[in-house]
């Protein structure tokens, strides 16, 4: 099982990093600028969510 990466996202600067990149003396520092607010940084690919079908029959019914 492979481990998912958590980046982080700086609000400042819009850099991408990995937690290993942050220091343990400031976690909430930017290592590139080093503004102190980091958010988790969202995937960038879309998620396609399948709904429930009316098939065309139950359509002629509804209206």
């Amino acid at each position: 099982m492979s481990e998912q990466r958590i980046l982080y996202e700086c609000v400042w600067c819009r850099r991408v990093f990995e937690k290993d990149k942050l220091s343990k003396v400031s976690e909430t520092r930017c290592p590139y600028c080093g503004f102190n607010v980091i958010k988790k940084s969202k995937a960038g690919r879309t998620k396609l969510i399948e709904t429930s079908k009316i098939d065309t029959e139950s359509k002629g019914l509804i209206s």
